[in-house]
């Protein structure tokens, strides 16, 4: 394994290795893979996976596209994929293969280790902007994680799965703001109205015409059995350390990328005029400009 880095992340791996704590299984990992500043043009690589926020994948899909491999994954909250998909392949060529991923992990970076938090297994959901990975792609993919136990899961439409995830995660990141990146302080209202909102914006998603993802959960909401018990888990997560790592501590530090996500998901209000969206509307327009969250925690 290669692991592309730069400026004082690549200095902490070269030092002290890829060292990861996971906060829910109380182990600690070490790997050492090998480090490089940039890609190689003259060596070919079996699969590229490009892991960082999606408005910085589109920013250096140039750098991306030069990379001598047949198989590209952006890992990410990639709200903008349709044009990234369209942007690669006029930059790289229809000979190569785009994918998209996202992985279900949380965490933050603190000294030379980073702490994360999971549920079970590590899990990637891959797949193409509308289509599952052929039968080849899959083969490379489930080479590239043999003999651990990271699972995954290819999907049919990254597009539909992504929008999806993000209507579960704006409502919580409108509420951390609001709440100052403090969950613990938020109410059992405010914390239900997480799932309220994302109902609303599934039914957004459905009418501007992308696929609801994975494929059943446009009848997810219809269960009182499953709201009750996500409301249970979200308020769970938002009173212990999970909140803080998984939704808190990303919301302090990456600005920028929750900033992107509401932008680009709000776009589909533009689709579809007039859409009523009042639990949403209602977290949204609870917290701080976006102008006031940059000054508060851009450092």
């Amino acid at each position: 394994m290669t692991v592309c880095a730069r400026g004082r992340t690549k200095k902490m791996l070269e030092k002290y290795g890829l060292r990861i704590k996971h906060k829910l299984q109380k182990k600690r990992t070490i790997d050492r893979p090998r480090i490089i500043g940039k890609a190689d043009e003259n060596e070919r690589y079996d699969i590229v996976f490009s892991i960082m926020q999606g408005q910085q994948q589109t920013a250096l899909l140039p750098v991306i596209a030069k990379v001598n491999a047949p198989i590209f994954v952006l890992v990410g909250n990639n709200l903008c994929a349709a044009e990234t998909e369209r942007e690669f392949h006029r930059l790289a060529g229809d000979d190569k293969t785009l994918l998209f991923g996202f992985q279900g992990t949380g965490g933050v970076r603190e000294g030379n280790h980073t702490i994360c938090v999971r549920m079970g297994a590590s899990r990637l959901v891959v797949g193409g902007l509308h289509c599952e990975p052929t039968a080849h792609e899959r083969a490379v993919i489930k080479t590239a994680f043999m003999g651990t136990k990271y699972g995954l899961v290819f999907m049919d439409d990254m597009e539909g799965w992504l929008y999806c995830h993000a209507a579960f995660i704006l409502p919580i990141v409108y509420l951390s703001y609001k709440r100052g990146c403090n969950l613990r302080t938020a109410t059992k209202q405010e914390v239900n109205a997480i799932t309220a909102a994302a109902k609303e914006a599934y039914d957004l998603i459905a009418k501007a015409g992308i696929e609801i993802r994975p494929a059943g959960d446009e009848k997810y909401f219809d269960s009182k059995l499953k709201m009750t018990a996500t409301n249970i888990a979200l308020r769970i997560m938002a009173k212990t350390f999970i909140g803080d790592l998984a939704a808190t501590d990303h919301c302090r530090n990456a600005v920028a990328e929750m900033e992107y996500i509401d932008r680009e998901f709000m776009k589909l209000r533009d689709r579809v005029p007039g859409f009523k969206m009042p639990v949403w509307d209602r977290l949204r327009t609870a917290m701080p400009s976006w102008d006031e969250v940059h000054s508060i925690y851009d450092k």
